[in-house]
């Protein structure tokens, strides 16, 4: 039987053992890559939902991965009504630390798995990779040069 993995994203990020650097966006896309590649939904559908109560509701599709920001509501509310929406949830795993996703989706056959847990199924030797594209410079400017090196 195939899964419907519904990932409160925010939370994951929280669960990495040390939470990725840079922007908000260069969290969220390490963390896309990191469920892209070390994979520890298998090869089941995955929903990753992230808080934006002030954002315009977006959803995408970035490789075999759904991606939705909420409006106006919570990432724990958007779960519920995704979980809700789809009928006959047996099949869907809801993953977060979140206790009250887990009462949220009481009832409605969902299986609910700690992110902590989630992320111990991923092979050991793939860590969430860094942020991409981002140029470390090693340079110093002329004023610290004065100050350091006279």
């Amino acid at each position: 039987m195939a899964f419907h993995y519904i990932i409160d994203g925010y939370n994951l990020l929280y669960a990495f053992p040390e939470m990725p650097t840079g922007t908000w966006q260069d969290k969220r896309e390490t963390l896309l890559r990191f469920l892209q590649t070390a994979r520890p939904q298998g090869k089941n559908r995955c929903t990753v939902v992230f808080d934006s109560r002030q954002g315009l509701g977006d959803k995408y599709q970035t490789g075999e991965l759904t991606v939705i920001f909420t409006q106006s509501e919570t990432a724990d509310d958007r779960i519920s009504r995704i979980v809700r929406e789809l009928g006959n949830a047996n099949n869907v795993v809801v993953v977060s630390n979140d206790r009250g996703i887990q009462r949220l989706i009481g009832g409605t056959g969902a299986k609910f798995l700690k992110s902590d847990d989630f992320l111990k199924a991923a092979p050991k030797s793939q860590p969430p990779p860094p942020a991409a594209n981002k140029e470390v410079r090693d340079d110093i400017t002329d004023e610290f040069k004065k100050k350091w090196l006279e």
